[in-house]
């Protein structure tokens, strides 16, 4: 049978072991909470960086889809009103319009999406982290 390795220092009870482990601790404990520092802040520029895209694409699809909507509404009727094109005109600026906001409804989407994502980096570490010191205490 093995026997185990006795370690290099006796094992402390009570308030004295707990300051112990605290000074051994906390060089490394300041150190990690800088890391997670930098990562919050890499994240947070990232996340701001999503919003803006968000903000730009939503306000330029909404602004070109007004514009759209109503030029070539009026273009529309202005060209077919007496022509037996008129409806045949008007189904296809509808089927157009449709499609720009889908295209622009599908763009939001993905940056709404990747929300979800956001922090991930940092939530992993801190559970890492959190496990690690329940594990040691």
């Amino acid at each position: 049978m093995m026997q185990q390795e006795p370690s290099r220092e006796p094992r402390r009870r009570g308030l004295l072991a707990l300051c112990y482990d605290l000074r051994v601790a906390a060089p490394h404990l300041v150190h990690l909470v800088a890391l997670h520092e930098e990562l919050v802040q890499q994240e947070w520029a990232q996340e701001k960086a999503r919003l803006l895209q968000l903000l730009l694409a939503s306000l330029l699809g909404f602004t070109c889809l007004v514009i759209t909507l109503l030029l070539s509404c009026a273009l529309v009727v202005a060209l077919s009103w007496q022509t037996p094109y008129r409806i045949v005109a008007l189904l296809g600026l509808l089927l157009g319009h449709g499609l720009v906001a889908a295209l622009a409804w599908w763009r939001a989407s993905t940056l709404v999406a990747r929300g979800a994502m956001r922090f991930a980096a940092t939530r992993e570490e801190l559970a890492a982290d959190i496990a690690l010191l329940k594990s040691r205490l």
